[in-house]
């Protein structure tokens, strides 16, 4: 019998059941829905409550029990064709419960990657950390939940966002690491871009920039993050920030070094 060693439940993109590297999509978007729901929080019994407002967005039809029943018989029936008992879908009285290894859902492949990867650039094994997170951010197939349109799904999916950016910013760092300024500073230029309020991004761009030699690259960056923070939100640069401005003028190394910590 086939093993969940074989069988991948992606969330990293659209939701789908994949065995032996062949995609197999989930019929039907209420099925998409449902096992979305089951997959964030797998080996938990999740409330019918809890998926019916994940499922409707707390709008549910008349039908809804009958709905969640024919659900749950659908993904079951998915789960048999991909070599899977049945049983792998629980059905309680208040719930059902997805009973699968995390390591099977690639959202937590994911994260367990990424923290291996965090351990590794700590100990600036910066080739292999790099290795392994290209590994990790290529799960990714697109935006988390992508052809699901439960609003509150969607909303999870772009806290997600924000771990899939962290781990671009670590894989910046990493070729600063490795002495591939101008990568990082395009990764980090990039993600500067699609998210102009995060101070952090900031922070990894101007000590790019700085172990490139480009101090007044450094420099403008700051000036660019203040000008666009003060007009658009009306703050000034954090501590942080400042502290590395300050350390760049002093031209600073220790203080400059890309911290191992960075989240």
């Amino acid at each position: 019998m086939n093993t969940w060693k074989d069988v991948t439940i992606r969330l990293l993109g659209p939701v789908t059941l994949v065995k032996d590297t062949v995609p197999t999509p989930i019929r039907g978007q209420r099925q998409r829905r449902f096992l979305a729901s089951l997959a964030l929080r797998p080996g938990q019994v999740i409330s019918k409550e809890a998926i019916i407002e994940d499922s409707w967005d707390g709008e549910p039809p008349l039908t809804v029990s009958g709905q969640l029943q024919t659900s749950a018989w659908m993904i079951r029936t998915a789960l048999v064709e991909a070599g899977l008992p049945r049983e792998a879908l629980g059905s309680h009285d208040r719930g059902y419960e997805l009973r699968v290894p995390p390591t099977s859902i690639d959202l937590f492949a994911f994260r367990e990657a990424v923290r291996a990867v965090r351990d590794l650039y700590a100990r600036r094994q910066h080739q292999e950390a790099a290795v392994r997170l290209d590994a990790a951010l290529a799960l990714w197939k697109g935006p988390a939940f992508a052809d699901v349109t439960s609003n509150r799904l969607r909303l999870r999916g772009e806290t997600l966002e924000e771990e899939r950016t962290a781990a671009v910013e670590l894989r910046a760092l990493i070729d600063v690491g490795l002495g591939h300024y101008g990568d990082a500073i395009a990764q980090l230029s990039e993600l500067v871009d699609r998210d102009p309020f995060r101070e952090d991004l900031y922070v990894s761009l101007m000590k790019a920039y700085y172990a490139e030699g480009r101090q007044a690259d450094a420099i403008q960056v700051f000036h660019r993050a203040k000008d666009i923070l003060r007009e658009q939100i009306g703050i000034s640069p954090g501590g942080r920030m400042t502290k590395v401005m300050q350390a760049i003028l002093r031209q600073d190394e220790q203080a400059l070094s890309v911290s191992p910590g960075v989240r």
